[in-house]
Order: structure tokens, then sequence, then C-alpha cells
């Protein structure tokens, strides 16, 4: 576990990354005694106490964004988010031999666990309440890659083209893996339910909702269990290097497909859910269309070819296979749920 460092990293002495190290003294007026690492996270025991230290691949402008957003929601008494750290000048993030950092307090606490309805439920309404005071900031400025109000058509249109070109690549090999021809076996379903989507959504109220300024949102877009971090005191979202502005529909999407791929499409652990999530953000008629195009949409399906012919993850054949076969199973139980989810809601 990544948030295990303090506990069974490596220690080393501050000369291993003096440089650095003494950057971040200067810059925060602290002490450094040691540190551990795993890949871009540093965690440093310091005078003031155990704290966070995260190199950075975001631009400079990317960082502003996330790093004033985060301050921001957190003035409006939301405690579900980790804020990098002032330094002395103000700034919360530095540039050291081209790369920017950030520090914060390290956070402790456990990974939720999506297979227990009792986290789930509480992920959803602590979401709803990072949307609700992501609500009162002023998002500015945002770069451009950050802003998804409005383009969920042209973002879900692009995925479709992709798959085509998965495919395209699938058939054009001599020999197509045993991934190939799972992949083209499924093909005509998953891209027609892509289109059904895209139909779904220009029939809703979509546009109309992304004109409405209490449903803009600061979405947190990756809400893998490992990012949510849950303790006594409560919950914190962790890493958003992927954030946007968006329809908070969006996150809630993503929460309701990382459960329902879990649980074979539980109707009752969608329910809870929203249940839960519309306690704090109140969910008007003209949302749930929305919701059910996109939940329409295979974004399973997308996510994987992607790993597997655009990415190319350097993981082995047999191991795509089984997240294949665990990310797609039950196909007829995905189509029941959707069936009942428009019928109940849209």
């Amino acid at each position: 576990m990544q948030f295990s460092l303090e506990t069974q990293g490596n220690w080393q002495d501050v000369e291993a990354a003096e440089e650095l190290i003494r950057e971040v003294e200067n810059r925060y007026d602290l002490e450094v005694q040691r540190f551990a690492r795993e890949g871009p996270i540093y965690v440093l025991q310091t005078s003031s106490g155990l704290k966070g230290l995260k190199k950075s691949g975001l631009s400079q402008l990317e960082l502003e964004y996330i790093t004033h957003s985060l301050a921001d929601i957190d003035k409006q008494g939301c405690t579900s988010v980790v804020v990098p750290l002032p330094a002395s000048d103000g700034s919360r993030y530095f540039r050291f031999q081209d790369s920017y950092y950030f520090l914060m307090d390290w956070v402790k606490g456990r990974h939720c666990d999506y297979l227990s309805e009792t986290d789930a439920v509480a992920v959803a309404k602590t979401l709803g309440r990072l949307h609700d005071a992501s609500q009162g900031i002023k998002f500015d400025p945002v770069p451009d890659t950050r802003w998804l109000l409005g383009f969920w058509p042209l973002y879900l249109s692009r995925r479709l083209d992709q798959m085509k070109a998965f495919a395209r690549e699938a058939r054009a090999k001599t020999v197509p893996s045993s991934f190939d021809q799972l992949y083209l076996r499924d093909f005509n379903r998953y891209y027609r339910q892509g289109i059904e989507g895209l139909e779904k959504l220009a029939d809703s109220s979509y546009f109309d909702l992304c004109q409405d300024l209490s449903l803009r949102a600061f979405c947190h877009r990756d809400l893998a269990y490992h990012n949510v971090l849950m303790d006594d005191e409560g919950i914190k979202f962790l890493d958003f290097d992927y954030s946007m502005v968006d329809l908070g529909l969006h996150d809630l999407a993503d929460l309701l497909l990382r459960n329902l791929v879990l649980l074979d499409w539980n109707w009752e652990r969608a329910k809870r859910i929203l249940a839960a999530y519309s306690s704090v953000v109140q969910l008007d008629s003209r949302a749930y269309p929305v919701l059910a195009a996109f939940l329409h949409f295979p974004h399973e399906y997308w996510q994987i070819g992607l790993q597997y012919y655009y990415e190319k993850q350097r993981w082995s054949e047999a191991y795509f296979l089984a997240r294949y076969e665990r990310k797609l199973k039950s196909p007829h139980l995905r189509q029941r749920f959707l069936h009942t989810f428009t019928k109940a809601f849209a």
C-alpha cells in the first residue's frame, strides 16, 4: 500500500537526496531528519511531523488550478481534501531541477473497500460534500484541458473512434492474439451500446445542465479505491491529477461504475449510492437521463482497449485476459441494470 510508507518504507538519510531535501527545508522552514520514497511520493520525517512530498508531472498552469481549487474548497469547510502546504513565500508548489513538487501533511488511514456497502455509501456522501463545497468557489484560471463542461458528446465520440481504431489494429494482425480475438468478438455489441449512449445524451437535458452554475463542480475523476483514504475521523480524497471542472454527475457515474463492475451490476448498491449522494446534492429529474446515458456507454471496454492497443501496458497476455473477464463479465446483467435504471429514473 502506498500509504504504508511511514511504517514499511526504507528510511534513508537526508544525504541520499540532499539537494531536494535542502530545498524543502529552506522553502518551508522545517528540518528533515530522514525520508522514504516510493515512485513520485516521499514521506518526510520532519521537525513539524510527517509530511508527504510529491513530484508532479503537471504543468504550472494545471498546478495553479488544482492547488488553488483545493485551498478554496478547504476554506468552504470541506474536510475531505488534503491541501498542499504554503511555502514561506505563500506558493503551494515549487520548481526543482525541471520538475514541480508540493508538500502536504501526511495522511494516515486505510484505503476504502468498495465491496463494503458501508464504505461505498460513506464515499458517495463525502463526494457530495466535495461537490457542494466546490460550487462556492471561482474556478479561475482553468486550463482548457481541465474544462469538460459541454464536451461530453465530443469526449464520447472520440472514444468510439478509438474503439474502431483498436478493432482495425486487431483485424490487421496476421496472427491475432487471444486478447485480439476476445476484443473483436465483443466489438459490435459494445460499439452499438456506445452509439446508443450518445443518442441518449443527445435526447437529454445535458446542455441545459451545463449552463446551470449550481451544478458545476470540481471533479476528481479517478475514484479508484487507493485514492480514497478512510479513518475514524472521515474520508480523504487523494491525487487530483485528473481533476476537471464538470458536472458532478461525472464523478457520481465513475463511483457507480466502480461499484457495479465489482458487484455484478447490483441494483440495490446503485440505489444506496444515489441516495447517499443526493442527500447532500439534490438531483433533479433532468440529471437522471444524463447519468443513464453516461452509464450506458461501455467505458470499461474502451479503457481496456486503450491499455492494450494504445498505451501498450507491459502486462502479460494472461493478465489482460483476466482483466477483460473481470471488467466485462455478465453483459446480460449490465443490460438488465441499464434497463432497470432507465425505467426507474430516466
